[in-house]
């Protein structure tokens, strides 16, 4: 066998390869077609731990105040804070301090610490509270005295005497003494009494 007839074989011999090289990648290129047409979807690849992402966590906050089973909203006192402050952020109304320290039951709008827990309502329940407490009669600050004693009237008869009279109308002698001390006015001499004089005493209390 010549050189020529050599090269001329193995020459054929690649083209042969190279044909059934072509054939195969068309017959899997088809396949594929057919499988994406019957609906399958291939699985996604697997990522290996190197091509693993690291995702930071997020930062968590304090969450916004919820309100409460009675639809308040519970604020801490921060520093620097004032009533009329968190009246003013919260309601956008400083004038509704004193409204507030009544609802939490504060001696004033100025008695709050830091770090204390406010009860925040709805800004309908405090005009509602805030009215009420401006219609509310004043108490007032003096001491009630008591109602004088309603008095009897006694006409003195002729004999009378004021210790006698003292036993019929106040029912012991020991309140002669009362009886004078009313009766200075009509009696300015109380060894000289006499018919007809109108005696005042008190009427017993029931």
């Amino acid at each position: 066998m010549t050189r020529e007839n050599k090269l001329s074989i193995v020459i054929a011999f690649g083209l042969l390869i190279f044909v059934g090289m072509l054939v195969a990648d068309h017959f899997s290129i088809a396949s594929q077609k057919e499988i994406a047409d019957l609906g399958y979807v291939s699985s996604p690849p697997i990522k290996n731990k190197r091509d693993t992402v690291l995702v930071s966590p997020i930062p968590v906050t304090n969450p916004t105040p919820v309100p409460n089973s009675k639809g308040d909203v519970r604020h801490l006192v921060q520093r620097g804070e004032t009533l009329r402050s968190i009246c003013r952020a919260f309601y956008g109304d400083s004038g509704l301090a004193s409204a507030i320290a009544n609802w939490n039951s504060l001696p004033s709008a100025n008695s709050i610490e830091i770090g204390q827990g406010i009860s925040l309502p709805n800004r309908s329940a405090l005009i509602i509270l805030q009215n009420t407490a401006s219609t509310e009669p004043r108490k007032s600050s003096e001491p009630n005295t008591p109602s004088a004693p309603s008095m009897g009237k006694y006409t003195v008869k002729s004999g009378d005497t004021l210790s006698e009279i003292s036993q019929k109308v106040m029912g012991t002698v020991q309140k002669t003494q009362l009886l004078i001390d009313l009766n200075k006015e009509v009696m300015p001499n109380p060894n000289n009494i006499r018919p007809g004089m109108v005696l005042r005493y008190p009427l017993p209390t029931i």
